[in-house]
């Protein structure tokens, strides 16, 4: 097991946070545990891990060192087939304009994510806490509009941004796998058609410049799985997500 700092986690939690990396079953809880506090030292430490869901050993063993099962991370794959559009209603989304995020669009984008989340792993984590969840995906959303993401797109209703979807690119020898690294619609417009247009949006640019389109959501995040399903994503892989707080040499409650 190897244990990587997560700087940009650390300065939105404000708390050091650590990202523990290539959990065996050759690894024992004894050995988890202490690579945790050595980190942490006495002061206080965040850590996460993500754990293929059939590596039950590894889960158990990292729950007994200290982490807890905070949520079930679901990746999708796009199917490249034809059909993939075909539960949309068009006329619904007839209102909704979407076009590439410019600068002055930065503020209302930050707003929206600073407060339309629910289902996050940060969000089902009570030692995290609401204000500080809410900051994670702010400051996620400002660097997506800082260039982090490849492309914003946002949602425009009566001239105001009322949701937007970030793109990110993984180059890789086999081509270019094009990722929803966040969604987010305003909390007044949910449930009106705003995050499958911006679903769709990204399917219809991507498809054919990337060789996979994926997105991840949490498995409590139903609305969002039948939204994916519904223009053509289907599972691929699934994993536990793992947390761990550590406070002055001990594992805290």
């Amino acid at each position: 097991m190897r244990v990587e700092k997560d700087n940009w986690l650390s300065d939105a939690l404000g708390v050091s946070s650590w990202k523990a990396l290539g959990m065996t079953t050759a690894v024992s809880p004894a050995e988890i545990q202490a690579g945790l506090f050595d980190r942490a030292g006495q002061g206080a430490a965040f850590f996460s891990t993500r754990i293929p869901t059939r590596d039950v050993v590894v889960v158990t063993n990292a729950t007994r060192a200290g982490f807890s099962v905070v949520d079930v991370n679901v990746t999708f794959d796009w199917e490249n087939r034809a059909t993939c559009a075909s539960g949309i209603d068009k006329n619904r989304n007839s209102i909704v304009k979407i076009e590439i995020a410019n600068a002055g669009d930065a503020a209302a984008i930050e707003a929206i994510a600073s407060h339309c989340f629910t289902f996050s792993r940060f969000h089902l984590d009570p030692a995290i806490g609401l204000d500080r969840a809410n900051e994670v995906k702010r400051q996620w959303a400002r660097n997506a509009c800082r260039g982090r993401a490849s492309v914003v797109y946002v949602v425009r209703q009566q001239n105001a941004v009322t949701g937007f979807l970030a793109v990110l690119e993984n180059k890789s020898s086999r081509g270019t796998d094009a990722i929803i690294d966040l969604v987010g619609v305003d909390a007044a417009h949910q449930g009106r058609g705003a995050g499958q247009a911006l679903g769709r949006m990204f399917v219809d640019q991507w498809r054919d410049r990337a060789v996979r389109l994926r997105v991840g959501t949490q498995i409590s995040n139903i609305p969002a799985m039948r939204l994916y399903e519904a223009i053509g994503f289907r599972v691929a892989e699934t994993s536990y997500v793992l947390h761990a707080h550590v406070k002055n040499g001990a594992i805290a409650a």
